[in-house]
């Protein structure tokens, strides 16, 4: 039965999405930027090949027709493309409607350029038939599974309209040729059929195809994030790596930050206790807790030392001083809250350690492997505040506490000698606990 299903899923894969790729900015604008190569390559010489051809057309009316359809076509393509490319070049990814409706915009034209020179030289005996397969691909895998198949319903039954209109006399065939020429269908009926069918293969081929490639792409892509990368890296830069928008041998920058340590009082003995097997349970819970609440509260989870978290507020997206100051203690006041939560179980208390100052903040290491962390004095006073802390007890640094001002209740722990720090510091404890 597994493999039954297994089997099953993979046929699904050449029809169906499982999903897209995440499309950030530098897709849309690579697609803008084809676009606009494409318009002096290929579509404007087509033009100007066009208008060539009305002089000797046997049917001029109907060439104008296709002229015009084409300039149309032309015009709004390159509208759409010179909009696409600067505003995804200058926007936001809240911008991301407006550039998946400029895309749909080009690809309506793309193949409304393409369908008026298959009416000029005829449908079912032309060469730009090729486009139609290309442009499926190229819109299911530069953009997303609905785009793809929405080219490929409207590029066939564009086709397939103008296609039977001329072999029902109702469009003259290929009416910019200097000489009229015999419909396919009149001279050998089967083959033009099989032409029509053969076309509907091919761009049907060609999506399946595509859309099975992008499925798997989407399949790796999703364990990648979720199972390996949301566990070394936070959140936001999953979701920038994702888009294609991280890079990650960006040199470290200076920043202010606010560093909290946090860890449970007695683990040692407890692990002695209670053996490994429960203790890996109760410590999975634990830290599962605190991932929870950080990414409530908007902080960035540094590492896992044992028992022991390094949580950051201010790095990887900016954010002020005072707002890290005012999130990190509601961050440690929830986590003491939920560590007192789990004495139920078994007795627990948490200490924490909070400090606010200059540190640098990138990935240090090798591409074998390499931490996105945070380094510098402040960061050591802040594990050293944890250390001198008290159970069930904050410790602030003086540059928190000032921050914080009267926001809440704080209670001198005076001048403390830190060990590994030259100058004695100020500490403070919270006292809303």
């Amino acid at each position: 039965m597994a493999v039954e299903a297994q089997g099953a899923a993979r046929w699904r894969d050449f029809f169906m999405s499982s999903g897209d790729l995440p499309l950030g900015r530098g897709r849309y604008r690579a697609l803008a930027l084809f676009r606009l190569c494409a318009i002096p390559i290929a579509i404007l010489p087509t033009q100007f090949w066009l208008r060539g051809s009305l002089e000797a057309a046997h049917e001029p009316e109907w060439g104008r027709v296709s002229v015009v359809l084409h300039l149309i076509f032309l015009g709004v393509y390159l509208v759409s493309s010179l909009w696409l490319f600067w505003s995804a070049r200058a926007g936001a990814p809240e911008r991301r409607t407006l550039w998946g409706t400029l895309s749909i915009v080009g690809c309506a034209c793309e193949l409304g350029t393409n369908q008026a020179y298959l009416l000029g030289f005829g449908s079912l005996a032309n060469y730009s038939v090729g486009f139609l397969p290309m442009l499926i691909v190229m819109y299911r895998v530069l953009l997303d599974y609905r785009a793809g198949l929405w080219t490929l319903g409207v590029g066939l039954v564009a086709y397939i309209a103008v296609g039977l209109l001329e072999m029902s006399g109702s469009v003259p065939v290929a009416p910019l040729l200097p000489e009229a020429i015999a419909h396919p269908a009149w001279s050998n009926p089967e083959m033009s059929h099989l032409v029509l069918v053969s076309v509907v293969f091919i761009c049907g081929s060609a999506f399946a195809v595509s859309n099975y490639g992008v499925n798997q792409s989407v399949r790796l892509h999703r364990y990648i994030t979720d199972s390996v990368l949301y566990r070394y890296l936070p959140p936001t830069l999953v979701q920038r790596a994702a888009a294609g928008e991280l890079r990650l041998d960006a040199p470290p920058e200076r920043r202010v930050l606010t560093v909290m340590f946090t860890d449970v009082v007695g683990f040692t003995p407890l692990t002695e206790r209670l053996g490994p097997e429960v203790i890996g349970r109760l410590l999975n819970r634990y830290l599962a807790e605190i991932a929870d609440l950080a990414h409530q509260h908007g902080a960035t989870i540094d590492k896992f030392i044992g028992d022991c978290v390094m949580i950051v507020f201010g790095a990887p997206e900016p954010l002020e001083p005072r707002e890290q100051a005012e999130r990190c203690v509601a961050l440690a006041m929830a986590i003491h809250e939920r560590v007192r939560a789990l004495e139920m179980e078994h007795p627990l208390q948490a200490r924490t350690g909070i400090n606010t100052g200059e540190a640098v903040v990138g990935n240090f290491g090798s591409r074998a492997r390499s931490d996105y962390t945070v380094l510098g004095p402040a960061v050591n006073i802040a594990a050293r505040l944890e250390s001198a802390s008290a159970p069930g007890r904050v410790l602030l640094g003086e540059e928190t506490a000032r921050l914080l001002g009267d926001s809440v209740a704080l209670e001198e722990a005076g001048s403390l000698q830190l060990k590994g720090v030259r100058e004695p510091v100020n500490a403070y404890f919270l006292t809303e606990l």
